[in-house]
């Protein structure tokens, strides 16, 4: 897995692999259960602010992050579609308390929950891949995921963009930030249910 730092170097000095990469990143990260393990959230508006750096348009790489997005989201959701109801015999046991959560906040917030699943931490890549086990129809995720897609992918992207060198700087105090801030709303508000 590659570091913050080493996917920054390396577009520095590869500044034609940005649209690549930024695509290749939000689309793992898309992906039911390598999702969990990408730091593309993290990452994305680092690269960002080197899009800004190079005069690459917004729009542009706005479009390669919410086009992998796009895609990602739409493989889960076909596997999920595959699979079916048997996704516990085809994913690992330690990843079952993801798909339980996803499988929650789709019954609670139905169609809806396709859109804020993406900014709900671990329920990125697991929202699509259960519903599509759960026979969600595609006339409906799909206008639903392509509508949250450029809302997400401008929230990240557009963050390290606009904040261009500032953020690069100050990355480390901006993650903690982020961390307390996304902890706290967790400990008194517990959007995912998860205490009785």
């Amino acid at each position: 897995m590659f570091e913050f730092s080493s996917i920054l170097e390396f577009l520095e000095e590869n500044p034609n692999w940005i649209n690549i990469i930024m695509f290749l990143l939000v689309f793992v990260e898309s992906l039911i259960i390598l999702g969990l393990f990408t730091p593309a959230t993290l990452i994305i508006p680092g690269i960002g602010a080197l899009a800004a750096s190079i005069n690459i348009s917004p729009f542009e790489i706005v479009f390669w992050a919410s086009l992998g997005m796009i895609i990602g989201d739409t493989v889960s959701f076909l596997i999920g579609k595959l699979i079916g109801n048997k996704v516990e015999d085809w994913i690992p046991d330690k990843y079952h308390l993801y798909l339980t959560q996803a499988r929650k906040f789709i019954k609670r917030r139905g169609i809806i929950s396709v859109a804020l699943g993406r900014f709900a931490g671990p329920l990125r890549c697991t929202v699509p891949f259960i519903a599509g086990s759960l026979g969600m129809k595609s006339k409906y995720f799909f206008p639903a995921e392509i509508l949250a897609s450029p809302a997400w992918a401008s929230l990240y992207v557009l963050t390290g963009y606009f904040l261009g060198v500032i953020f690069v700087e100050y990355f480390t105090y901006a993650l903690i930030a982020i961390i307390l801030i996304a902890s706290i709303y967790t400990v008194y508000k517990d959007p995912l249910k998860s205490r009785k």
